[in-house]
Order: C-alpha cells, then structure tokens, then sequence
C-alpha cells in the first residue's frame, strides 16, 4: 500500500503525491485520516495489495472468507453474541473524518451470525451518526443481556454512550452517555470490574484538538448496575491516550490498568492499590516517549504473570513479567510500522498466546506465533490490504471451535473475516472424518510397506518410533 505521510495538509499532500493511479477521476489525491486523526496517509495502489505470506501453522488464508463491501471507515470491532441466540455477531463502529474522497455514512453497525456465516448487510444500524473510534461489549446494567459500548470522539466532542442490550439485541437508540467534565475526544475504552464488586466499571483514553490538545483519562464506577453520572477517578496527568487493557501484572488480585501513549508521554501502567481505586499516576512506563498506539496483556512465556505488548510505531514490543517486574524481551522485525491496534489470540491452538498487530498506513495486518514461549520476530502472517486498516477481532464465528480474525479498514472494503482452517488430523489416517480402528489398520498397511505416509514424526525414516507417534495421535484424536 502507499506510503505514510503524517499530520500533513492536503495541499501539502497534493503536492507530494502529484497525479498517480489510484486517485479520484478529479486528480486528487486519495487520503485517508486515522481514528483519532493523528495519521494521515495517502493511497496508491501496489502489487502486494490483497495479498500476503503465511507459515504453515497459521490457520487463515491469504484471501477473506467473508467481507463488508461498504464504504465506511471501522474504527472498532468486537466478536460476540449481542442477541442471545448462541452465536458470535460482529460489531463494527464507524468513524467520520476528513478523508478524500469524502464518506457519507458512519453509523454503527451489527453484522448478525446466520448459522455458520454472516449476514451480508447489517441488520442492526445505530440510530445516532456518531464518530467511534472503539468498541467494547459487556453486561453493564446487569439484566443478563450484553451491552455495546462505543468510544465516540471525533472534532464534534461526541459523548462516548452505551447502547444496552435485551432479549432480541441491543436497542439501537443510546441509553447512557459519559459526561466527562472537561469536553474531548475519547479515543478507547475498557469495560473492567476494577474494585471487584461484581459490576463492569467504564474507562476511557481521551485527547482533544489544538491548542489545548490533553485530557485525562476518565473512569465512570458501576454501583450495581448503576453507572455514575460523574467521573469517579481520573489520571494526574493530562495526555494524549490510545489504547487501554487490564490484569494484575503486579500478583496482589486486584486489576492494574495498561495504557498506550501518544508523542511526548510514556506509556504505563497504573497500579490498582488494593481498594479497587486506582493510583492516579503510573506505577510502571517504558520510559520512551514515543508514538505507541494499543497495549495487551497476555502470559506469553508461560511463566504465570501477563506479559505486556505495546503498539509502537517502530518495531512492536513485549515487555516480560518476572513477579511483577517488567522488561524488554522482544521487538518485531516487519517491513513498516504504524500500529492502530493489537491483540492476543491462540491462533494455531497450540495452548500459548499469538501476538496480532495491524497498522493504518500500509495496510498491513502481521501474526506472530508463540512458540514455546518465544514469538516468532518476522511475520508468520501477513495479509496486506488494499485499504488502511484500523482494529482487529477475534472470536469463532463459523461454529467450528477455531478463532477466526475480523480486520476493520477505511475504504471500499471495510471489513474482511478470514475463518480458521484447522490442521488435517494425522489420527485419521484413511481420511474418512472419523478416528477409528479403520486408521490403524491404514497405518499399519502404509508402515509394513515403507510407504512414506507412515513417516508420522517427520524424521525421514519409517520405523518404530512412527508406530508410537501414530498411536499417541490416535489415543488422543483430533
């Protein structure tokens, strides 16, 4: 995809850019601006557009399984079952922004689950156009049904708001909104039960506009299903915030909160005191002041303590917990970086957590595999977009007890879902769907001849060993 260009002006942009394929009839320039409109990039086609690398053991393919030919930009997305039918739905908010060509739709959206695929349009259409940078899904209000929380911000200050939901799916009209006490941009948010009380409490990461660019981030306290209507804690210090998650980094029980910073702050972690209040200025930060945009926790080494992965703007990182003590073991080697959002997900099902990242101006979205504690630092995935993409989701939508992956974009296209495609099962071995003795009697035949198939550890020779490997395949099925 073309090349980043950030916090630069269209006519600046028009000038650089020149005329070249892929731009409106009119000679503009395509341009496309960020979520929380910090990075803008122009677009131009390329021959990787729509394609991509993978290992074997990554389970997607290089080409979507399901996509959302709608012209939006999706600033978040969730995975999960929002109508009470037992199956995971997709939830996309849009955002507005002064993109060239110009978009005129940016409602919310619901894509529900049919079965084993999803609807083609939504069906659930947010009554309000409100820009929304994130999504989260969670049961606010206690009644048992799941909420939609969506972070709005944009120039216009839009009041982040909570659609909640019921026996047939959320309402489509907002039945809460934040009321933070200096008016701004909330850029994500976090549903976490920070105090324990039984109840998801609110956050959110905020910023605003020049001259008075910083906020606070903001927490709303749940009592019960109830939220307040003010603020009950905020940080000390006033930034520029874009990503937000939870757990107990530090082993006294009580949720810590990780959050990613802009140029000029250090992204950090604030410390629950044991209370269910959090302290007001961070316990831990990098101590780097760069562009990091997205944080997740995850035990990627195994060892019992969340790690802790930042979105950075050079190579991605990881930061190890040793009982609470936090540092740098590993960085990513991608071809370009500018991450808008970043998760964890066992992908290959092999018991660990797979790092995902996705950046806005080339487009790229890259998958880095756990193994035995260690993630792979090239790419062990990359699907390259045509578009800019925005946020990352995972969750089973097809039913089939796999994790597939959602990626929102800006553009034609604006989200596309690769389904996971599992492993063939080596204990089948006549490849009849079934693990029966009709496999051994199979294997057996294949090793008496030699037949290469029978080569079940891989080590290039067919013998004994093979005869154990197969039989431990087929004691534990697939």
């Amino acid at each position: 995809m073309g090349s980043t260009i950030r916090s630069v002006s269209v006519a600046a942009l028009a000038s650089i850019a020149g005329v070249a394929a892929g731009q409106p009839a009119d000679g503009r320039p395509h341009i496309e601006v960020s979520a929380d409109g910090h990075v803008h990039a122009f677009v131009r086609p390329s021959l990787t557009d729509d394609t991509g690398t993978r290992s074997d053991e990554v389970p997607y393919g290089l080409s979507a399984d399901w996509q959302a030919n709608l012209r939006r930009q999706v600033g978040g997305l969730k995975i999960a079952d929002v109508n009470n039918d037992g199956r995971p739905d997709l939830i996309a908010g849009c955002y507005h922004s002064d993109s060239f060509p110009p978009y005129d739709d940016w409602h919310d959206m619901i894509f529900y689950n049919l079965g084993d695929h999803l609807e083609a349009t939504p069906s659930w259409i947010s009554s309000d156009q409100t820009h929304t940078g994130d999504v989260q899904i969670g049961d606010v209000n206690k009644d048992g049904y799941p909420d939609v929380f969506m972070v709005s911000g944009g120039s216009g200050y839009a009041k982040p708001r909570i659609y909640f939901g019921s026996a047939s799916g959320p309402s489509t009209t907002a039945g809460w909104f934040a009321n933070p006490p200096k008016s701004g941009w909330a850029t994500s948010g976090l549903l976490v039960d920070i105090d324990k009380d039984g109840d998801l409490d609110v956050f959110t990461t905020n910023q605003a506009l020049s001259p008075d660019p910083y906020r606070p981030m903001y927490m709303w306290r749940n009592d019960n299903g109830t939220l307040d209507s003010a603020i009950d804690w905020q940080s000390d210090e006033a930034s520029i915030q874009n990503g937000l998650d939870s757990a107990d980094y530090d082993g006294d029980g009580w949720p810590d909160l990780g959050v990613a910073k802009w140029v000029n702050f250090e992204t950090g972690i604030y410390r629950n005191d044991g209370t269910g209040t959090l302290e007001t200025v961070p316990a831990w930060t990098t101590g780097d002041d760069g562009t990091d945009k997205g944080v997740a926790f995850a035990d990627v080494d195994g060892n019992g303590w969340p790690d802790f992965a930042i979105g950075h703007d050079e190579p991605s990182r990881l930061y190890g917990n040793d009982a609470g003590t936090l540092s740098l073991v590993w960085e990513s080697n991608a071809p370009f970086y500018g991450q808008q959002d970043v998760a964890f997900a066992d992908v290959d099902h092999d018991g660990d957590p797979d790092y995902c990242e996705t950046n806005f101006s080339d487009g790229r979205t890259h998958i880095y595999l756990n193994r035995s504690g260690q993630l792979d630092v090239p790419p062990s995935w990359t699907f390259d977009a045509s578009e800019v993409a925005n946020c990352i989701a995972f969750g089973d939508i097809n039913g089939d007890g796999w994790t597939d992956l959602a990626i929102g974009f800006s553009g034609d296209v604006c989200i596309r879902v690769f389904y996971a495609v599992p492993p063939a099962c080596q204990a089948d071995f006549n490849g009849d769907g079934a693990v029966n003795t009709l496999d051994v009697l199979a294997f057996l035949n294949a090793w008496v001849t030699g037949d290469s198939s029978a080569d079940i550890n891989g080590d290039g020779a067919v013998n004994t060993l093979d005869v154990l490997a197969f039989l431990n395949l087929w004691t534990a099925g697939c």
